[in-house]
Protein backbone atom coordinates (compact mmCIF):
# COMPACT_ATOMS: atom_id res chain seq x y z
CA UNK A 1 0.00 0.00 0.00
CA UNK A 2 2.90 2.31 0.77
CA UNK A 3 4.26 1.79 -2.74
CA UNK A 4 0.87 2.64 -4.27
CA UNK A 5 0.53 5.80 -2.24
CA UNK A 6 4.07 6.93 -3.10
CA UNK A 7 3.46 6.26 -6.78
CA UNK A 8 0.24 8.27 -6.85
CA UNK A 9 1.80 11.20 -4.99
CA UNK A 10 4.78 11.16 -7.36
CA UNK A 11 2.50 11.07 -10.42
CA UNK A 12 0.39 13.90 -9.04
CA UNK A 13 3.45 16.04 -8.26
CA UNK A 14 4.87 15.44 -11.73
CA UNK A 15 1.54 16.26 -13.36
CA UNK A 16 1.01 19.48 -11.38
CA UNK A 17 4.55 20.81 -11.67
CA UNK A 18 4.63 20.12 -15.39
CA UNK A 19 1.81 22.62 -16.03
CA UNK A 20 2.52 26.35 -16.04
CA UNK A 21 0.67 28.29 -13.39
CA UNK A 22 -2.28 30.28 -14.66
CA UNK A 23 -3.61 33.27 -12.74
CA UNK A 24 -6.98 34.92 -13.28
CA UNK A 25 -8.35 38.30 -12.33
CA UNK A 26 -11.96 39.44 -12.78
CA UNK A 27 -13.59 42.87 -13.17
CA UNK A 28 -17.13 44.01 -13.99
CA UNK A 29 -18.28 46.80 -16.29
CA UNK A 30 -21.87 48.07 -16.28
CA UNK A 31 -23.72 50.00 -18.98
CA UNK A 32 -26.37 52.34 -17.57
CA UNK A 33 -28.57 52.53 -20.64
CA UNK A 34 -30.83 55.44 -21.47
CA UNK A 35 -31.23 54.28 -25.02
CA UNK A 36 -34.54 54.33 -26.83
CA UNK A 37 -34.42 51.65 -29.49
CA UNK A 38 -36.38 52.62 -32.61
CA UNK A 39 -39.18 50.18 -33.46
CA UNK A 40 -37.58 49.15 -36.74
CA UNK A 41 -34.15 48.43 -35.22
CA UNK A 42 -34.46 45.96 -32.29
CA UNK A 43 -30.88 44.72 -32.71
CA UNK A 44 -29.29 48.12 -32.11
CA UNK A 45 -28.87 47.50 -28.38
CA UNK A 46 -27.26 44.10 -28.98
CA UNK A 47 -24.91 45.57 -31.58
CA UNK A 48 -23.82 48.10 -28.97
CA UNK A 49 -23.17 45.33 -26.44
CA UNK A 50 -21.20 43.37 -29.04
CA UNK A 51 -19.15 46.51 -29.70
CA UNK A 52 -18.29 46.76 -26.01
CA UNK A 53 -17.11 43.13 -25.98
CA UNK A 54 -15.13 43.55 -29.20
CA UNK A 55 -13.49 46.73 -27.90
CA UNK A 56 -12.47 45.18 -24.57
CA UNK A 57 -11.02 42.12 -26.33
CA UNK A 58 -9.37 44.10 -29.15
CA UNK A 59 -5.68 43.92 -29.94
CA UNK A 60 -5.46 47.72 -29.99
CA UNK A 61 -6.89 48.15 -26.49
CA UNK A 62 -4.66 45.34 -25.19
CA UNK A 63 -1.62 47.07 -26.71
CA UNK A 64 -2.59 50.39 -25.10
CA UNK A 65 -3.09 48.65 -21.74
CA UNK A 66 0.36 47.03 -22.00
CA UNK A 67 1.90 50.45 -22.73
CA UNK A 68 0.09 51.92 -19.73
CA UNK A 69 1.34 49.14 -17.45
CA UNK A 70 4.90 49.66 -18.68
CA UNK A 71 4.65 53.44 -18.14
CA UNK A 72 3.24 53.12 -14.63
CA UNK A 73 5.15 50.01 -13.52
CA UNK A 74 8.42 49.73 -15.46
CA UNK A 75 9.74 47.30 -12.83
CA UNK A 76 7.20 44.62 -13.81
CA UNK A 77 8.25 41.85 -16.13
CA UNK A 78 6.06 41.87 -19.25
CA UNK A 79 3.76 38.86 -19.30
CA UNK A 80 1.13 37.87 -21.82
CA UNK A 81 -2.44 38.37 -20.64
CA UNK A 82 -5.51 36.99 -22.38
CA UNK A 83 -8.76 38.94 -22.05
CA UNK A 84 -12.18 37.35 -22.31
CA UNK A 85 -15.44 39.26 -21.90
CA UNK A 86 -18.80 37.66 -21.14
CA UNK A 87 -22.07 39.53 -20.76
CA UNK A 88 -24.20 38.41 -17.83
CA UNK A 89 -27.36 37.01 -19.40
CA UNK A 90 -30.25 39.45 -19.50
CA UNK A 91 -28.26 42.35 -18.07
CA UNK A 92 -25.90 45.13 -19.01
CA UNK A 93 -23.08 43.71 -16.84
CA UNK A 94 -19.90 42.58 -18.56
CA UNK A 95 -17.49 40.25 -16.76
CA UNK A 96 -13.92 40.89 -17.92
CA UNK A 97 -11.58 37.98 -17.18
CA UNK A 98 -7.82 38.40 -17.49
CA UNK A 99 -5.65 35.26 -17.60
CA UNK A 100 -1.86 35.39 -17.31
CA UNK A 101 1.20 33.68 -15.90
CA UNK A 102 2.17 36.47 -13.44
CA UNK A 103 -0.42 37.34 -10.77
CA UNK A 104 0.53 40.97 -10.10
CA UNK A 105 0.99 41.80 -13.78
CA UNK A 106 -2.35 40.18 -14.65
CA UNK A 107 -4.26 42.28 -12.11
CA UNK A 108 -2.49 45.53 -13.01
CA UNK A 109 -2.97 44.83 -16.73
CA UNK A 110 -6.71 44.33 -16.27
CA UNK A 111 -7.04 47.62 -14.37
CA UNK A 112 -5.02 49.38 -17.10
CA UNK A 113 -7.29 47.85 -19.75
CA UNK A 114 -10.35 49.17 -17.89
CA UNK A 115 -8.79 52.64 -17.63
CA UNK A 116 -8.00 52.70 -21.36
CA UNK A 117 -11.52 51.50 -22.17
CA UNK A 118 -13.08 54.23 -20.01
CA UNK A 119 -10.89 56.83 -21.75
CA UNK A 120 -12.20 55.68 -25.13
CA UNK A 121 -15.83 55.73 -23.90
CA UNK A 122 -15.35 59.24 -22.46
CA UNK A 123 -14.00 60.47 -25.80
CA UNK A 124 -17.05 59.01 -27.57
CA UNK A 125 -19.41 60.68 -25.06
CA UNK A 126 -17.67 64.04 -25.54
CA UNK A 127 -18.26 63.79 -29.29
CA UNK A 128 -21.99 63.58 -28.57
CA UNK A 129 -22.41 59.93 -29.44
CA UNK A 130 -23.22 58.82 -25.90
CA UNK A 131 -26.82 57.87 -26.62
CA UNK A 132 -26.40 54.58 -24.76
CA UNK A 133 -25.82 56.16 -21.38
CA UNK A 134 -23.01 55.86 -18.93
CA UNK A 135 -20.55 53.05 -18.68
CA UNK A 136 -18.86 52.54 -15.37
CA UNK A 137 -16.63 50.01 -13.68
CA UNK A 138 -18.67 48.13 -11.11
CA UNK A 139 -15.73 46.14 -9.73
CA UNK A 140 -12.02 46.70 -10.31
CA UNK A 141 -9.73 43.77 -11.00
CA UNK A 142 -9.65 41.18 -8.25
CA UNK A 143 -6.33 39.99 -6.94
CA UNK A 144 -5.08 37.49 -9.49
CA UNK A 145 -5.28 34.00 -8.03
CA UNK A 146 -4.30 30.62 -9.35
CA UNK A 147 -7.25 28.83 -10.90
CA UNK A 148 -7.77 26.11 -8.31
CA UNK A 149 -10.50 24.36 -10.32
CA UNK A 150 -7.81 23.13 -12.72
CA UNK A 151 -6.34 21.14 -9.84
CA UNK A 152 -9.48 19.29 -8.75
CA UNK A 153 -9.52 16.63 -11.46
CA UNK A 154 -5.80 15.70 -11.25
CA UNK A 155 -6.01 15.47 -7.45
CA UNK A 156 -9.11 13.29 -7.64
CA UNK A 157 -7.58 11.03 -10.29
CA UNK A 158 -4.32 10.83 -8.37
CA UNK A 159 -6.11 9.86 -5.19
CA UNK A 160 -8.27 7.24 -6.90
CA UNK A 161 -5.33 5.89 -8.90
CA UNK A 162 -3.14 5.72 -5.81
CA UNK A 163 -5.84 4.01 -3.80
CA UNK A 164 -6.48 1.44 -6.53
CA UNK A 165 -2.76 0.80 -7.03
CA UNK A 166 -2.30 0.51 -3.27
CA UNK A 167 -5.14 -2.01 -3.09
CA UNK A 168 -3.60 -4.14 -5.85
CA UNK A 169 -0.16 -4.06 -4.24
CA UNK A 170 -1.69 -4.92 -0.86
CA UNK A 171 -3.51 -7.95 -2.31
CA UNK A 172 -0.38 -9.22 -4.07
CA UNK A 173 1.76 -8.79 -0.95
CA UNK A 174 -0.87 -10.50 1.20
CA UNK A 175 -1.02 -13.46 -1.18
CA UNK A 176 2.77 -13.78 -1.30
CA UNK A 177 3.10 -13.61 2.47
CA UNK A 178 0.28 -16.13 2.83
CA UNK A 179 1.86 -18.59 0.41
CA UNK A 180 5.47 -18.24 1.50
CA UNK A 181 4.88 -17.83 5.19
CA UNK A 182 2.86 -21.04 5.88
CA UNK A 183 4.50 -23.35 8.37
CA UNK A 184 5.21 -26.86 7.10
CA UNK A 185 2.85 -29.60 8.27
CA UNK A 186 4.58 -32.32 10.31
CA UNK A 187 4.86 -35.64 8.52
CA UNK A 188 3.06 -38.59 10.02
Amino acid sequence: MFFGACTSIGWLALHLTGKPQVFRSLAKVVVASRMNVPTGEPDQKFDFYDTIIETLESTELNREAAERVHALHPELKVSGVEIRVVQTKGSAIFNVLATGSEPRYTQIFLNALLDEFMTIRQQIAEKGRGEFGNIHIQERATTAAEHVDDWKMPIMLGGLGGGFLGLLVGIVVSLLVGLLGRPKQPEL
